[in-house]
């Protein structure tokens, strides 16, 4: 891909996304930080992101209001949901309910970059099969 992926992060505590945009930093993923799910609505439809971090609560919803918002975008986008502890059964229902994948800090590079990587071929795949 020649152009850098582009990821929103829906967030309104620091941890655990703020520990993850040095790691996506070094990917060379842009991000861009909102507090609530109706900004996280609000700059899908302004900038079509192939990602969206967000975090399990958010002042105005959840990951799932997301993953809803996400799957009703113009474009393709994946959500990955970003948990602040291990948690087996948020990370089914995340999976269950129509995340692409559920991360937990620490944010290690190489799984990262994994996760990253499948997260924008899942969009190409699912852009080229849209414009068919």
């Amino acid at each position: 891909m020649n152009h850098h992926p582009f990821a929103i992060l829906v967030h309104d505590q620091p941890y655990p996304l703020e520990s993850l945009k040095p790691v996506l930093r070094d990917l060379s993923v842009e991000t861009c930080s909102v507090r609530t799910c109706e900004d996280a609505g609000r700059l899908l439809t302004q900038t079509e992101p192939q990602l969206v971090f967000t975090d399990t609560s958010l002042p105005d919803g959840s990951w799932a209001d997301v993953v809803r918002m996400a799957e009703r975008a113009s474009s393709p986008v994946d959500v990955i949901v970003v948990g602040a502890k291990e948690d087996i059964r948020l990370y089914l229902s995340a999976l269950e309910g129509g995340a692409f994948d559920f991360v937990l800090p620490p944010f290690e590079h190489q799984a990262l970059e994994f996760v990253v990587e499948s997260a924008q071929q899942d969009v190409s795949r699912r852009k080229s099969t849209q414009r068919r």
